[in-house]
């Protein structure tokens, strides 16, 4: 199977945040190598933002798939971070088809914190690897204390993780792996060829059409285990409906949470049902009707 690029991001919490402090975010970074290890993937660039991230990697399908869904599972477990909220948050996955969208992707990407309305440079933004392009770096990890010289309660302590670090990325003072030790550098300026034709990637604005092509590509072909969104429900059934349970709703209400749970998670009529109590048939049907 053929290694593909790929937007992978996390769909926006509306009533949360990943990322409260600096040790949110480090912890945040580390989790980047460490599946990128763990799934065979190289990392071209990212962007971590309060409520969501975004990265373009490449690797094939499944190895992508499974990067964004344990690496969004990894930060669910770390603790001060938004839990619940950020274990069912959904994912999109758009896959990068020529040269030219991958430029336009990595724009996009980099753009994120202007986007947000942040009075910086990209280059300037500390969790996104924007500053990383056309700077000397080639390959190489900054002087520092390296992994190897980390005991195993410190490694698992930064890392959360069992996965084989190589022994020579070397941390910050603060204990977060550079990000040059693990994110393509040279693929990416190989790409773009100079500077100037990065720089206008990330002035070209074209945000709302990349939002709307990457909200088209929701990925309904990762199938959520029912118990990873059964915490979905219950949030939902209590934030929108004001119940504490399934079992005090509706029938109307049912429905109306099915079709919520479809249009957020791209659930099946058959899972959809299993999960609100509804009968598939019926369900699809108003699902239909409702198009």
């Amino acid at each position: 199977m053929e290694n593909q690029y790929w937007h992978v991001c996390t769909e926006g919490l509306e009533r949360n945040v990943i990322f409260r402090s600096r040790s949110d975010y480090i912890a945040g970074m580390n989790a980047i190598p460490v599946y990128v290890l763990s799934y065979n993937v190289r990392m071209l660039c990212f962007c971590l933002m309060s409520n969501h991230v975004h990265f373009i990697i490449s690797g094939h399908e499944d190895d992508s798939v499974k990067f964004i869904r344990h690496y969004r599972k990894r930060l669910a477990e770390i603790p001060g971070i938004g839990g619940d909220d950020v274990r069912t948050a959904g994912i999109c996955m758009k896959r990068i088809g020529d040269a030219d969208y991958l430029m336009r992707a990595i724009g996009y990407v980099l753009r994120n914190p202007v986007n947000a309305g942040q009075r910086i440079m990209p280059s300037h933004y500390e969790w996104c690897s924007a500053g990383l392009y056309f700077s000397g770096y080639h390959g190489t990890c900054p002087v520092g204390r390296t992994v190897s010289s980390l005991n195993y309660r410190e490694r698992r302590r930064l890392l959360g993780s069992h996965v084989e670090v190589p022994e020579h990325y070397t941390l910050s003072y603060e204990g977060m792996i550079y990000p040059e030790c693990y994110v393509d550098i040279e693929a990416v300026e190989r790409l773009f060829q100079n500077p100037g034709r990065l720089l206008y990637r990330l002035s070209r604005n074209d945000d709302a059409e990349m939002e709307l092509d990457m909200t088209s590509d929701i990925l309904r072909k990762v199938q959520y285990r029912d118990a990873e969104l059964a915490g979905s429900v219950l949030s939902i059934c209590r934030e929108e409906f004001r119940c504490a349970s399934l079992q005090d709703l509706t029938v109307e209400q049912r429905y109306i949470l099915a079709g919520m749970l479809r249009k957020r998670y791209g659930t099946g009529f058959r899972q959809t049902a299993r999960l609100t109590g509804t009968d598939p048939a019926v369900l699809k049907r108003i699902m239909t009707l409702r198009k």
